[in-house]
């Protein structure tokens, strides 16, 4: 029993070590790994364009809307599919206006500038539906917007804020019945970041105000009346020009990261809302705010998060152009550690990065696709060039680097708790056959029981959740949330989270004629197909790290085991 012990002990250890990657840091500063993104050019866009939205939608990188080289309004939908750029008409622009994905897959675009030049505001709606490649109107909104942000509820709903040198309010748009105005905001906002609270709530906040002034710690609420927060105070949201969506910024039910600018000194952080309860983000370091060469570091867009790796991401740039990204391995943080920091830079000046966030891709890459150029290489703040835009269209590759930093306070009482268990663990163990990968272990034939994992305390009987309640959470958690593409996730990772116990979730599963591990194979490998169609040209060991898979080994054997295929033959197969 005791090289058991020994050898948690050397894995705990070697867990706090400094972890070796695929890529050499390049640098450090204050304490922070900067790592240099390997770039892939894409096909130029069929034209310049800057100010526009960036999305992937059923696997295809599309942009939707901004002005093109003049600072002329561009009325189309751009789509990358089979190696190159298809373009769609829109009923009408959206430069300055909004983009939010709904429940159903389309996307609803509305307001914008009416006039060339940035101009003006307008109030026409419509909806993209990326299968069929097509827009169609949908009606106008209560008001004329520009600088306006929107964001769709649980209930249906699409909460609507924000303006740009006019006066702005909050409304919703109910389908069936249209946009109806709801009340005059508390504060005047521009491009807003809307953030669901609620089933049928939500918080409206901004760090600017219409003719773009700092604002203070007010917040609005849908329902209710508005909140002051006292860490807004001390605390700014980020400016950010076409604002991702409240979606890319979840971590969980409610739960949003969001970029922060302290007023005191412009120190970005990353701030938490959870319903209404605002925290800031611990983290190993400080977010630098310098490159390795001197060069200030703007942080300018919105945080997007693959919370089935528990990641965030942050973009930035610098007046020497160069673009960054900071991964923020969140997940520490919220197992009572702190986030761990590492910084990304590309390896060559790009005159494009200012008004347009990149688009989060699996794995970690970025799409960074046209632009607005800036002062590059000039002294002051940044300023956007708006009548020279680019075509060029970029693939960021972050893999390789890791976060700085470990959560001590997190692997050390975890060691000392393995320590104390191993002996006990290897005793009920040891009578028992090797099990085959979690992965597809079940599926294999020669599973263990889900009952064998580590449970939590036993709730009460009269806790014991309904079935088809648990089965939903189950659902939301795993494949919503996509904690199936975390790696080694255990029976008793879900039912902590749920607040049960594994007796529960796994006889909620049996009761479907499903064990935890095949239904976990089953996500995954359903993920791992939708990444095989939408990138036939991944390498094998992209398509399984995504999709949560331990090994290669690990990823064939499911994958034939569920489908009856190989990987390639299935592809082949759909082809």
């Amino acid at each position: 029993m005791g090289w058991h012990i020994a050898l948690v002990l050397v894995l705990a250890l070697a867990a706090c070590a400094p972890e070796k990657s695929g890529e050499r840091a390049v640098g450090v500063v204050d304490g922070v790994p900067f790592y240099e993104m390997r770039a892939e050019r894409l096909p130029d866009l069929p034209q310049p364009r800057g100010g526009h939205h960036t999305m992937l939608l059923g696997g295809e990188l599309t942009v939707l809307g901004g002005v093109t080289d003049g600072f002329v309004l561009e009325r189309s939908i751009a789509y990358y599919k089979n190696g190159s750029w298809q373009e769609v008409p829109m009923k009408y622009a959206h430069y300055y206006g909004f983009t939010t994905l709904l429940p159903n897959g389309k996307v609803m675009l509305g307001g914008g500038c009416s006039e060339d030049f940035g101009i003006g505001q307008s109030w026409g709606v419509e909806v993209y539906d990326p299968k069929a490649h097509e827009c169609k109107a949908l009606g106008i909104m209560d008001r004329k917007r520009a600088g306006v942000s929107a964001a769709a509820l649980p209930d249906g709903r699409v909460v609507v804020s924000g303006n740009w040198y006019a006066a702005d309010a909050i409304e919703v748009y109910e389908p069936e019945q249209g946009f109806s105005f709801v009340r005059e905001s508390a504060v005047q906002r521009t491009y807003p970041v809307i953030l669901p609270s609620a089933p049928d709530n939500a918080l409206i906040l901004s760090g600017l105000d219409i003719f773009g002034e700092a604002l203070g710690g007010t917040v609005d609420r849908l329902s209710g009346g508005p909140l002051h927060v006292p860490l807004l105070d001390e605390w700014k949201v980020a400016p950010a020009i076409n604002p991702t969506s409240d979606d890319d910024m979840r971590i969980g039910e409610y739960t949003y990261l969001i970029v922060g600018e302290r007023r005191a000194d412009g120190q970005a952080g990353i701030l938490q809302v959870c319903g209404e309860q605002f925290s800031l983000l611990e983290t190993e370091a400080p977010i630098p705010m310098r490159g390795l060469d001197g060069a200030s570091i703007c942080w300018t867009h919105d945080v997007q998060v693959d919370r089935g790796s528990r990641i965030a991401w942050m973009q930035g740039f610098d007046l020497r152009g160069h673009f960054y990204t900071a991964r923020i391995d969140y997940g520490a943080a919220l197992d009572g550690g702190k986030a761990g920091i590492s910084v990304f830079r590309s390896g060559k000046e790009f005159e494009l990065a200012f008004y347009n966030p990149a688009r989060l891709l699996p794995g970690g890459r970025l799409a960074l696709i046209g632009g607005v150029a800036t002062n590059v290489g000039d002294d002051g703040p940044p300023v956007a060039d708006n009548f020279s835009e680019t075509a060029e269209a970029w693939i960021f590759h972050t893999e390789g680097g890791k976060a700085a930093g470990f959560p001590w306070r997190v692997i050390l009482p975890a060691a000392l708790l393995l320590l104390l268990g191993a002996g006990g663990w290897w005793l009920r163990r040891r009578s028992t056959a090797p099990a085959a990968d979690a992965d597809a272990a079940s599926l294999a034939g020669n599973a263990g029981s889900d009952a064998d994992e580590t449970a939590p305390e036993e709730l009460p009987l009269q806790e014991v959740p309904k079935t088809e309640d648990l089965r939903g959470r189950i659902a939301a958690l795993v494949e919503g949330e996509e904690w199936f593409r975390r790696k080694g996730l255990k029976i008793n990772d879900v039912a902590r989270a749920l607040g049960t116990n594994t007796t529960y979730v796994s006889s909620c599963l049996n009761a479907e004629g499903t064990s935890f591990s095949d239904y976990l194979s089953r996500c995954r490998v359903r993920y791992a197909q939708q990444q095989l169609l939408s990138h036939p040209d991944w390498k094998m060991a992209n398509i399984f790290e995504d999709s949560g898979f331990s090994s290669s080994a690990s990823f064939y054997r499911t994958f034939k085991a569920v489908t009856g295929f190989t990987p390639t033959e299935w592809l082949d197969s759909h082809r």
